[in-house]
């Protein structure tokens, strides 16, 4: 599938990986993606994102604090205050105790979760359905959005459709 990909789709791939690596995830998912395809402002699925309000940065902070915004809304839900339990663990063990360690990974490539690896096949899909014959940076866009519009919804903030015609529209003027 990735000898179809152009030059701007490998790219967005590419910074995906060292994305994950930055985060240090062992694994690249639908939000390294998204952070791939808005790091390299020269990538057309970056302006139609940064045209939306979508920046690298918030899309940084979004994916990092995720897992750990739902595990202080559950605490509180048990009254558990989870600033007062931090703050009290850093003053027995030090700044930072409480955060995880950086994962290892392998000096290879990092592998693709399911959602990612979806992901990339629908920009495929896309592509086909388009009767183009290669997947740009603007399918992967759209292989995010058809695979996983929570993550487009969660970290992006925006509405998956919308997302969707605004890829399908610039993808149109690349055609033309």
């Amino acid at each position: 599938m990735f000898e179809r990909f152009t030059d701007s789709a490998r790219r967005a791939v590419v910074l995906a990986q060292e994305q994950a690596r930055e985060m240090h995830s062992g694994e690249i998912d639908s939000a390294h993606l998204l952070l791939g395809l808005t790091v390299d402002r020269r990538l057309p699925a970056s302006g139609v994102l940064a045209d939306a309000g979508v920046t690298p940065e918030l899309l940084r902070a979004r994916a990092v604090r995720g897992d750990a915004e739902l595990d202080a809304e559950a605490l509180a839900a048990l009254g558990i205050d989870v600033d007062e339990v931090r703050s009290r663990v850093e003053e027995e063990f030090g700044a930072g105790a409480l955060d995880k360690p950086p994962k290892r990974w392998s000096r290879g490539h990092n592998s693709f979760t399911k959602a990612a690896k979806k992901s990339l096949e629908c920009a495929l899909r896309e592509a086909v359905h388009n009767d183009d014959k290669r997947i740009e940076d603007l399918h992967v866009l759209l292989g995010i959005v058809r695979a996983d519009p929570q993550a487009v919804e969660r970290l992006c903030g925006l509405d998956p459709d919308s997302l969707r015609a605004a890829a399908k529209a610039e993808l149109g003027k690349w055609a033309a």
